[in-house]
């Protein structure tokens, strides 16, 4: 008899009898990803030590429950921290799991999960994460999968599973593949019990019913779900088409968690080791942690840190590591962990992809010298498409506004539309330009040296600031929803928009396409701090002074357009015409930080594939190609003309 625990995970463990489970397998929530419907859910935590604290808690009672071989498979996915500037890769698996240890559990082997059809990312600055990691705990050493290892000592802790569609309304389904899969990697010789404490819409329970009833079922599993939310419940009784199954409600109780704290980098490395600088190149691979222990302590130094180039790359990786190892790079300071590789083999290893932790410099990642094709070749035309009546929305201006479009002009050889005539709310008729190759169009500009600053030069006049070609149109039409609308029941149909995760189906599911203006031009946000603090010394204006030339609810705002790093921001064509109220503009840097296009928004590809962050062996020596580690510039000299 299955049974379903209706509660949360703590009442539901502590309904549990000890020495009880043999094994566990489960996906918690993942920290700041989705959003369950209900207030005490795990996952919404302010902060991720929060969350981990949290789990480590629960944990430690599941692990009373587990039986003396008993094993436990937990699978969780990482999460990139909000920062002011680059991203870093949070590591939060890894430390949820040196907590764990810390806390009584082994660590008998962290398995990889790789998902060839993973969701694709626009991301282009680091690799596309294509994995989640699955650590195999357990409280005593002899247990169900080390049983397994004595029979098969040269498995390979690394798996290609695909993620599994689903028609149930559910926002994180793990694929069936994957619980089987894990199951095989234990050595049980009687019938045994299997709890999933964050059930969902049952794929573990699913997986369980289906090994049972297969005629090479030697034995027999029992399954335990706990899942809290009364929907899910009814997904998993209809899913796993079964009445042998047993429900129990509990009422919610409430629970406190000690917080825990992490260390400090200089206490954890530094004090606890004699250790000594290294000379580090791009590329720089350990077989003993003695090394690479030596390898953190240089990254922290401040000669180091001063000298390595402040738009450079450098990759870290050890063979032989330990959940210490992941843990301690986690806490280093001043670089930004942007990725954490995995190298296939039998045995995966680490290499980890740093930065600097700097506002004012941008790191160059060169994935295109790779030049990774995709595996379907980018073929799509639109040439049966009718764009008449196409949503097109304004948001880069202050006073934002919607159109659509009402005749198209002319169109690429592909179909889609080049010139367009756009009608908008405020009853202006404008032509506008539709950008259908970002790389081509920004090949249009040439740097040029000016007096005292970079200026630019348009090769080709693509289209004008001033686009509009008439105004006072009082026969406007009631702007609708555009004639792409699709009608869309799926699993993503009236949910919010967090729960998509990173799908770009939900998103060209649920979403219509639209047109979006967007600057014509990726403008180098520096050049154009160069030439707004060139006009002010021109003058001979302070910071203070300048600002003052300008309305009072621009006092927060035009500083930050003197501004080159992070925190840097470009005038929008509203703040240019108060700007020629007070000085001579450039009109070629005008239009380059004024004009604009129109960009279909629907998913599409880059034209070299970036990365994925599991690579082969062949990558490795190739890692070094993705960084100019040379000194970093602003600008590019290489493209400005005398």
């Amino acid at each position: 008899m299955h049974k379903i625990i209706q509660a949360d995970i703590y009442r539901g463990l502590t309904y549990l009898q000890e020495n009880s489970i043999d094994v566990a397998i489960t996906s918690p929530p993942y920290w700041a990803q989705r959003n369950y419907g209900f207030d005490e859910q795990i996952g919404n935590e302010k902060t991720y030590m929060e969350f981990i604290s949290r789990l480590v808690y629960l944990f430690d009672i599941l692990k009373s429950k587990l039986s003396d071989k008993g094993v436990f498979f937990l699978n969780i996915g990482d999460k990139y921290l909000k920062k002011y500037g680059k991203t870093p890769l949070g590591l939060i698996p890894y430390k949820l799991a040196y907590f764990m240890k810390k806390n009584g559990w082994i660590i008998n082997d962290i398995i990889i999960w790789h998902k060839p059809n993973h969701m694709p990312s626009s991301v282009k600055n680091r690799f596309v994460n294509s994995y989640e990691p699955v650590f195999v705990l357990s409280k005593n050493t002899n247990n169900y999968f080390t049983d397994f290892l004595k029979l098969n000592p040269d498995y390979s802790n690394i798996i290609d599973i695909n993620l599994q569609p689903t028609p149930y309304k559910h926002v994180a389904v793990y694929p069936e593949k994957l619980v089987s899969t894990l199951l095989d990697f234990t050595r049980i010789k009687k019938d045994y019990t299997v709890l999933d404490p964050f059930a969902g819409s049952g794929t573990t329970l699913k997986v369980i019913e289906d090994r049972n009833n297969s005629i090479f079922a030697e034995y027999k599993a029992n399954g335990i779900m706990i899942e809290y939310n009364k929907d899910y419940v009814e997904i998993i009784k209809k899913r796993c088409k079964t009445d042998n199954i047993k429900i129990i409600k509990l009422n919610y109780i409430n629970y406190k968690y000690p917080n825990l704290i992490e260390d400090k980098f200089e206490e954890l490395i530094c004090k606890r080791n004699m250790l000594t600088n290294v000379s580090l190149q791009t590329l720089n691979i350990y077989e003993k942690r003695t090394d690479f222990c030596n390898a953190l302590a240089t990254m922290s130094d401040k000669n180091f840190i001063d000298e390595f180039p402040k738009n450079g790359i450098i990759f870290i990786g050890l063979k032989n590591y330990t959940i210490e190892d992941i843990y301690n790079i986690s806490l280093l300071k001043n670089w930004i962990i942007r990725n954490k590789l995995v190298v296939r083999g039998k045995k995966w290893y680490p290499i980890f992809m740093l930065v600097h932790d700097n506002k004012t410099f941008r790191y160059t990642f060169n994935y295109e010298k790779l030049s990774l094709s995709h595996k379907t070749k980018k073929s799509e035309t639109y040439h049966n498409r009718n764009f008449i009546g196409y949503k097109v929305e304004n948001n880069i201006q202050k006073n934002k506004r919607k159109g659509k479009i009402t005749e198209v002009l002319e169109s690429y050889e592909n179909g889609l539309p080049k010139y367009v005539k756009v009608l908008w709310e405020d009853k202006l008729l404008t032509k506008e330009f539709v950008i259908n190759d970002i790389e081509e169009v920004n090949r249009n500009i040439k740097l040029i040296r000016s007096n005292g600053y970079v200026s630019v030069k348009e090769l080709r006049d693509f289209i004008s600031i001033e686009n509009i070609i008439e105004e006072g149109n009082t026969n406007v039409p009631v702007i609708t929803k555009s004639v792409t609308t699709k009608n869309y029941n799926g699993k993503f149909n009236n949910m919010e928009r967090k729960n998509w995760g990173a799908s770009p189906g939900a998103r060209s599911s649920v979403e219509e396409e639209f047109f979006a203006v967007q600057r014509l031009y990726n403008v180098d946000q520096s050049i154009i701090a160069d030439y707004l603090n060139y006009l002010r010394k021109e003058r001979k204006l302070s910071k203070k002074a300048f600002t003052e030339l300008f309305p009072q609810e621009y006092k927060h705002t035009v500083g930050h357009w003197l501004r080159k790093d992070f925190g840097g921001s470009i005038p929008v064509k509203e703040d240019w015409d108060l700007l020629e109220e007070h000085f001579e503009i450039d009109k070629n840097i005008k239009n380059y930080a004024c004009k604009t296009g129109l960009r279909l928004q629907t998913v599409s590809k880059t034209k070299y594939k970036i990365p994925d962050d599991v690579i082969d062996k062949k990558m490795i020596n190739k890692l070094e190609m993705l960084s100019n580690n040379g000194t970093p510039q602003r600008i590019s000299t290489a493209r400005l003309e005398a």
